[in-house]
């Protein structure tokens, strides 16, 4: 070997020992990173909604009825529509859902109107608020390149607060009923920063109870722990019990904005 062929050895194994260590550098830092990213677990979040569905309902009891032996809240009552606040807490797998919809309206009633415990005729002045909550629990099928898919069982529960007030009569209502339902989601990754999903859940027994809960929407993910969301749920709800008879369905689009930390 020459003394030029010797020199130029010299001279270019330095620099591949530091090619090679800034190489595995490079390398360690980059699993590192992907390691930090798939560790990186939001336990909790909080959503925020605004949902302002439409309000069908059917109120049946010994001291609430009218035409037919019940109360339309939008027929009789004219009480259709109203804002409706939801609050979404996760925890994990875990989830708390709370819709709070509160309605007014004013009818004339041409018959009797027993309302709870009095009967009104005439100028009706009514409120309506309604609490629809679900305790949720998720368990994933599978999950592969921003496609999941989970099933979940819940317990829901809806609780209605009526008043009527005539002159100087006023009368109030309560209905309240819990029911479990089962469903499962499917959530697709469409663009990098884009997520469509849908979920179901439902029971029936029989024709004494009946719940289904559907809901269908688009999340964009504008930073990692924070989207915003818009779409449209459906909830139905139906009790019977006895002479008692709850209906309800709430029916409409919501946008959302939600916290992961």
């Amino acid at each position: 070997m020459t003394n030029l062929s010797v020199k130029i050895f010299a001279a270019i194994i330095p620099l591949m020992l530091t090619t090679s260590a800034t190489a595995q550098e490079v390398s360690q830092e980059v699993n590192d990173g992907v390691a930090s990213v798939k560790q990186k677990n939001f336990d909790w979040s909080i959503e925020t909604r605004i949902f302002a569905p439409n309000l069908n309902a059917h109120i049946k009891s010994a001291d609430f009825r009218f035409n037919g032996g019940r109360v339309d809240l939008r027929d009789d009552l004219n009480i259709t529509r109203g804002e409706a606040p939801e609050i979404l807490l996760r925890y994990k797998n875990f989830s708390l859902d709370w819709i709070h919809l509160h309605g007014a309206g004013k009818s004339s009633v041409d018959g009797n109107l027993n309302f709870g415990g009095q009967n009104f005729s005439g100028k009706l002045d009514s409120r309506s608020d309604l609490h629809f909550a679900r305790l949720k629990v998720d368990k994933k099928i599978f999950s592969l390149m921003g496609t999941e898919l989970a099933w979940h069982v819940a317990l829901n529960a809806v609780d209605w607060h009526g008043t009527a007030r005539n002159g100087n009569f006023v009368a109030t209502e309560n209905f309240f009923a819990v029911l479990p339902s089962v469903g499962a989601s499917l959530c697709v990754r469409i663009r990098p920063r884009l997520d469509i999903y849908t979920q179901f859940s439902g029971m029936t027994l029989g024709k004494r109870v009946h719940l289904t809960d559907f809901e269908s929407g688009i999340k964009y993910f504008p930073q990692k722990n924070f989207s915003i969301s818009a779409g449209w749920r459906r909830i139905h709800f139906k009790f019977h019990r006895g002479g008692d008879l709850g209906y309800f369905t709430l029916n409409g689009a919501f946008v959302g904005m939600r916290y992961d930390f």
